[in-house]
């Protein structure tokens, strides 16, 4: 059974470096706010309009870098996996951002059956227990429109692998566990569309 412990966000995202440190602050703090209602949106989850505004300013910020809280959670996951022993689970999973109520909204992709939104390859790290040890690695991609007509059996043979949706699931493994130390054994899991012949 795995152990409880309580999720604290400073600790979390003590390594993201923004290079301000108002802006790393500003961070956790939009962070904290989010998490109180984790079902709502931005202006839903504030307790008012100053607390949303905050987050979208945060958002807009030249030096805010989504990249940069990826590797900040990848590293404290990987410090915490170094210190439980054991093997480590890298699971990995796709969700759909579904935005169909953004019909405005320029550059984003398609999920599912043609609506708006963003798909989100992510692979979370877990002991053996079953504790969650953190996030390995998250990526989002934009989908091009919906084809009427699916690709023949003979197209989909000599596609290269880097041009399949598939390959996103390769790509946040091999990112996910690039760093992980010597002497922690890393077991990938994956659901049925983990499974590619390449």
């Amino acid at each position: 059974m795995a152990q409880e412990k309580s999720f604290d966000l400073k600790e979390e995202f003590a390594g993201v470096d923004f290079h301000s440190i108002r802006l790393e602050q500003r961070f956790v703090r939009a962070m904290e706010t989010l998490m109180r209602r984790p079902d709502k949106s931005i202006w839903g989850a504030g307790e008012n309009r100053a607390e949303a505004e905050a987050v979208c300013r945060m958002l807009g910020d030249e030096g805010f870098d989504r990249g940069e809280i990826i590797r900040a959670r990848r590293e404290a996951a990987i410090g915490r996996a170094a210190g439980h022993g054991g093997a480590i689970l890298p699971a990995r999973d796709a969700a759909g951002v579904n935005c169909h109520t953004r019909l405005k909204t320029e550059g984003m992709g398609r999920i599912g059956d043609k609506a708006p939104g963003v798909d989100v390859h992510s692979r979370l790290a877990a002991a053996a227990d079953g504790l969650v040890l953190g996030v390995l690695d998250q990526s989002g991609y934009n989908r091009a429109e919906t084809k009427d007509e699916p690709a023949s059996r003979e197209v989909e043979k000599v596609r290269p692998i880097e041009e399949e949706e598939g390959f996103r699931r390769t790509e946040t493994l091999e990112r996910g566990t690039a760093a992980i130390p010597e002497g922690v054994k890393a077991i990938a899991v994956c659901d049925r569309e983990g499974d590619m012949a390449d």
